[in-house]
């Protein structure tokens, strides 16, 4: 089902970070100890760290660094492309160029561009992997990080969807699109934005179920 997609993120952290991947195991219950995973959620202790969990940690901007006039949000989108062109095309689609022959997500879905949804979707995700925590709650708020999931979704997407024609932002979400999907070419498949945006509420709905 598409809670696994987390899965299949979780399985290629460490490549996705350029961390240690068995900080990612879910058995290893100690990545609020480690600093570089700290900095990216801009924990307490961390430069530019709040008590309580921001809405907009440090991971979504650029050199993952806060940004309080929200100038450079989402220029980070290294992590963002790496982390859905896993979904779109599974694990093993980082060392592979194009489109994979097998099955994959990007053609039963029907998606050959990002939606403010799916790019809402894939840093949510990416925070969740980075968390401590284990499991979503159906409150939306990570039980042992206290993180404000279903709360950022609803911001990122919205934010996503006021910026889109933004040049910067424009720039940035071809970047994603030039990684995940590699062609420009739709000959591949059929789509349509509705469809796109519609998976992607399924897939935060199965999130915090």
């Amino acid at each position: 089902g598409r809670s696994s997609e987390i899965g299949k993120i979780r399985l290629m952290a460490g490549r996705i970070f350029s961390l240690n991947v068995s900080y990612f195991d879910l058995s290893f219950m100690q990545r609020d100890t480690i600093p570089e995973i700290q900095k990216m959620l801009g924990g307490p202790g961390t430069a530019g760290g709040r008590s309580s969990p921001s809405k907009f940690p440090p991971i979504l901007f650029t050199n993952s660094e806060m940004d309080p006039t929200m100038s450079t949000v989402f220029g980070n989108w290294e992590p963002l492309a790496k982390a859905i062109r896993i979904v779109m095309f599974g694990k093993n689609s980082l060392d592979i160029s194009g489109w994979p022959r097998a099955k994959c997500n990007a053609r039963k879905w029907g998606t050959m561009s990002s939606t403010p949804g799916l790019l809402a979707w894939g840093w949510v995700a990416l925070i969740f992997i980075l968390s401590s925590d284990t499991s979503f709650t159906k409150s939306g708020v990570g039980a042992k990080s206290r993180l404000p999931y279903a709360a950022m979704f609803t911001a990122y997407k919205q934010l996503w969807v006021t910026l889109w024609d933004q040049p910067r932002i424009c720039t940035i979400h071809k970047k994603i699109d030039a990684y995940v999907w590699q062609s420009s070419s739709t000959s591949n498949i059929a789509t349509s934005d509705a469809e796109g945006e519609d998976f992607t509420s399924d897939l935060m709905r199965l999130a915090i179920a």
